[in-house]
């Protein structure tokens, strides 16, 4: 009997597998970073997992980003099997290779215009994005090689500002894949299975519909992938269309965010906004803190339309120690 392979999206574990499984875990503690509510929702699936480890016919692999992986290596030490054997997929190789990419970009590009031949490796190394990977900026930089990215990073040395120059561009120019774009960033995701939201669509005043998500597939897959929730059990009609890396979502929301905070509050999915956004006047532990790169803030008045839409939805209280909603009035807990 061959080993078979099982995905599970964090905190959804099941409590039984077959024998001769690897359990693979993602999206701990949010998809991008840290999310500050899950920590008693880990020790829930922690104990699954630890469960699930008494057979021995079976193995566990848990997908963490390295410092949150250290950090909860610590601050979970009672299910320490679960953290003993830590990968760390970092490659220095890799990076090398993806600097030859960059380098063999600009050598191929004919057009002696191309911003791509004022960018340098030393922008790439030392710009504002610094936390973000060499291999992800490079690899942005060759799947979009068009004047307003390119531009947009010469200017900055920022890839998400130049991610937000090219979506900028699409609106103008590529008005249907922009919308598909945002309409996927709203959402989530998208699958040919679920209802298509028109209700979202009117309200935001876009005019893409069902039928034309076929038509300009060649063109977003530039920008998104198939992702299969368990690839022994879902077809082809059911699997979803997400970013082909989170980044590229990110980058997508803040676009849309910039543009217009009050939409995003009332419209886009509550998970991206939860792990994203912060409140103006946001405190860690009682110090004042700044936003991340990848987060934006909040005023009071969008905190607000959020709590409403949460209260609407039945799930204020299940996020009410939620950075964003630390301050709810006890009356909506």
């Amino acid at each position: 009997m061959k080993w078979e392979s099982k995905q599970c999206q964090f905190p959804d574990v099941p409590t039984s597998v077959n024998d001769k499984t690897v359990v693979f875990v993602y999206g701990w503690f949010g998809l991008w970073h840290d999310d500050l509510c899950s920590k008693d929702d880990a020790k829930v699936v922690c104990e699954k997992l630890n469960k699930l480890l008494e057979n021995d016919k079976l193995k566990v692999i848990i997908a963490m980003r390295s410092d949150t992986y250290s950090k909860y290596k610590t601050e979970l030490k009672n299910y320490d099997p679960l953290f003993r054997n830590q990968v760390d997929l970092s490659n220095e190789k890799l990076l090398d290779d993806y600097l030859k990419c960059f380098t063999r970009l600009k050598d191929s590009c004919i057009n002696t215009q191309c911003q791509c031949h004022n960018l340098t490796e030393e922008m790439l190394r030392k710009g504002k994005d610094e936390s973000i990977g060499m291999p992800l900026k490079v690899e942005i930089i060759l799947k979009y090689h068009e004047h307003f990215l390119l531009q947009s990073y010469c200017d900055d040395s920022d890839i998400l500002t130049a991610m937000t120059a090219h979506f900028k561009a699409l609106k103008e120019n590529e008005r249907p894949i922009y919308e598909w774009i945002m309409y996927i960033c709203l959402k989530g995701h998208f699958s040919r299975s679920e209802s298509f939201d028109k209700d979202l669509v009117n309200k935001v005043q876009f005019q893409i519909k069902m039928s034309s998500f076929n038509e300009h597939y060649g063109q977003l897959r530039k920008y998104i992938r198939v992702w299969f929730g368990d690839p022994q059990n879902v077809s082809a009609y059911d699997a979803q269309y997400v970013f082909w890396h989170p980044f590229i979502y990110i980058s997508a929301f803040h676009y849309l965010y910039k543009k217009d905070e009050t939409t995003v509050m009332n419209y886009c999915n509550v998970n991206a906004i939860l792990q994203l956004v912060r409140p103006s006047s946001y405190t860690n532990k009682g110090i004042p803190s700044s936003t991340s790169y990848i987060e934006v803030s909040a005023g009071k008045a969008n905190v607000d339309s959020l709590r409403k839409r949460l209260r609407k939805l039945g799930i204020l209280n299940k996020y009410k120690d939620h950075p964003l909603l630390k301050d709810t009035d006890k009356n909506d807990q």
